[in-house]
């Protein structure tokens, strides 16, 4: 179990904690689970416990929930962020498991697979605007043109963290729309970033901007690419954490 412990403790406020847990990603941190290109993570923040989206494949979804020790059972809410299979992947075999689960999906899969999903008993919420899904948890809205997609919000005692399925719509502009429309900064990007091609030069105006914007810690996995993630933890040194499945951050 990982703390931000390099930084002096606030006082623990227990609506304030966020447990943030990947299940799904191309690395792998701990040793008794397995990666696959794909994500997924569950947020438990008070009372809540929410997943988002979901990987690709089965076997491997489920090998990491019992590595971890985690229930979908105890899952309340399930956002996925835009429409690809390396995300929406698991989404049936997470409703089999438990069909009591709200859905949150982006406006790309309303229609027939929005009805598949309510055939499991699921209530289903279909909408590219922001809005909130749970005690200090937020949609982003929509963003992007050609991938539209949307991510997670959280309330933390530190800031905001915004986690990115893949950042199709740019991790930097992301970021921006969402300290804009918070009125405060995010204290924390994690998830995709979607860099795998970009050049050096496109990479540090990227994470120029991050900083500009006043991110403080990123988590770069799934598809951010190797040399994008070598180029995050040259510039953010040791606030660049490692993600990966079997990692757990937890802030207070």
């Amino acid at each position: 179990m990982i703390l931000f412990g390099m930084e002096p403790k606030l006082p623990h406020h227990s609506k304030d904690h966020v447990k943030i847990m990947i299940v799904y990603d191309n690395y792998r941190f701990t040793e008794t689970t397995m990666a696959d290109w794909g994500f997924a993570c569950i947020v438990i923040r008070g009372n809540d416990t929410l997943m988002f989206d979901t990987g690709a494949q089965k076997e491997i979804l489920f090998h990491n929930l019992q590595a971890m020790n985690l229930r979908l059972a105890n899952v309340h809410k399930l956002v996925i962020s835009h429409h690809h299979g390396d995300h929406t992947g698991n989404i049936f075999p997470v409703l089999e498991a438990n069909p009591l689960m709200q859905v949150f999906l982006p406006s790309s899969l309303d229609g027939n697979f929005r009805k598949m999903v309510e055939n499991y008993g699921a209530r289903v919420v279909c909408d590219a605007k922001m809005r909130p899904v749970g005690s200090g948890m937020y949609l982003s809205g929509e963003m992007g043109f050609q991938t539209r997609e949307q991510a997670l919000v959280i309330r933390t005692a530190r800031g905001l963290v915004l986690l990115t399925g893949c950042g199709h719509p740019g991790v930097d502009r992301m970021v921006k729309k969402v300290a804009k429309l918070f009125g405060e900064p995010v204290y924390l990007v994690m998830g995709g970033f979607h860099l795998e091609d970009f050049t050096d030069h496109e990479l540090d105006n990227i994470i120029g901007e991050l900083k500009k914007t006043g991110v403080k810690k990123v988590i770069p996995g799934h598809c951010t690419g190797s040399k994008a993630i070598e180029r995050f933890a040259a510039e953010f040194g040791n606030d660049c954490l490692q993600g990966g499945t079997g990692r757990i951050i937890e802030i207070n």
